[in-house]
């Protein structure tokens, strides 16, 4: 739908059927989705019309990466590449418009004499070009690889904390998650799943589920029963996941002992996975509980250790979720269940 513009001089406009939350950031969001949907069908019409040539879209591209802030100091090597990628065809196909009288016919006769040479020329510089991204491509790819080895060798990935009084269908968040994934839009991911409890528990409840877990022989050793169970770190299968396929995660062990870098690159996963409106279910020991003497012996062996609950209500809404905490009877644990609404909080 069109957006009709109400505000005045200075101020975000507002949307036909949008309410009134008083939450500038929100009504921002808002226009620029709309902005950014009145673009996209305008291309869509010019394209269909043939009033957009591709030189104009590619020329528009290059402009785009030259002058947004990837391509700058802050962006990688990824970002540096797509300009790379962007640059590598040369159209030989000059522009004739003119604004003098006669000056577009003159052009257009030129390039027609030339284009036989320039097509020549430049066919061979685009192959060229065109060998050298996809050679740099490669190279990323084997710096990338070079550095997760480095990163598996000298940092290993965080122990899965597995609780028996926390993690089973009788433990007292249950009830919270249950409710919380009623009706997701998708299905839902559990990890680490263990022998599949929580997956089967939302199976019955017509919940379409499955899971996963890193650590060895664990699903193996699981009564699968038709349950979807799969051993596989949990990072990995989030990368293969398409985006915005999943209705619900639900994390059970796998966060308490990340590190803060661990933790921020699952989030981003976890952020660019999860459909609209999905719900990112945490569930951890609390700093008191990671220190009790009961607490597993992965607790001593993690390289990192849980956050407070209220550390994660501060952050998850700067990435889009509205978030809420229910502490554990005892206070040794909780749980963080997230909406992502799309819509991250101001810094």
């Amino acid at each position: 739908m069109t957006p009709a513009a109400k505000g005045g001089r200075g101020s975000a406009p507002e949307y036909e059927g949008q309410p009134d939350t008083g939450d500038e950031t929100a009504a921002n969001q808002a226009y620029l989705i709309g902005v950014m949907a009145e673009i996209d069908d305008e291309v869509r019409r010019r394209r269909a019309s043939g009033d957009l040539p591709v030189r104009v879209e590619r020329e528009l591209d290059e402009l785009f990466l030259e002058h947004s802030p990837v391509a700058g100091q802050g962006g990688g090597l990824n970002e540096a590449l797509r300009m790379v990628d962007a640059a590598a065809f040369i159209d030989p196909v000059v522009p004739v418009d003119s604004a003098k009288s006669g000056g577009a016919a003159v052009k257009k006769g030129l390039r027609t004499l030339s284009l036989w040479y320039m097509g020549y020329v430049t066919h061979q510089v685009s192959v060229f070009a065109t060998a050298v991204s996809r050679s740099l491509h490669l190279l990323d790819e084997r710096v990338g690889a070079l550095g997760r080895q480095l990163d598996a060798q000298q940092v290993p990935p965080a122990h899965v904390v597995d609780v028996a009084w926390a993690h089973g269908v009788d433990a007292w968040w249950m009830p919270d998650v249950l409710k919380a994934l009623a009706q997701p839009p998708g299905r839902v991911l559990h990890a680490a799943s263990g022998d599949g409890w929580l997956v089967r528990t939302l199976i019955e409840r017509g919940v379409d589920a499955y899971g996963v877990d890193p650590r060895p022989r664990t699903v193996d050793r699981a009564e699968f029963d038709g349950t979807d169970l799969r051993e596989e770190p949990v990072s990995g299968h989030l990368r293969a996941v398409e985006s915005a396929a999943l209705g619900g995660i639900v994390l059970t062990g796998v966060i308490d002992g990340m590190t803060n870098g661990e933790r921020r690159q699952l989030l981003e996963l976890i952020v660019e996975r999860l459909a609209p409106d999905g719900t990112l279910v945490i569930h951890s020991l609390s700093p008191s509980g990671w220190d009790a003497d009961e607490a597993p012996p992965e607790a001593d062996l993690s390289s990192g250790r849980p956050l407070r609950a209220s550390t994660w209500t501060h952050f998850l809404p700067l990435l889009g979720f509205t978030a809420t905490a229910h502490d554990g009877p005892s206070s040794a644990d909780y749980v963080i269940v997230a909406v992502l609404t799309g819509v991250p909080s101001p810094r």
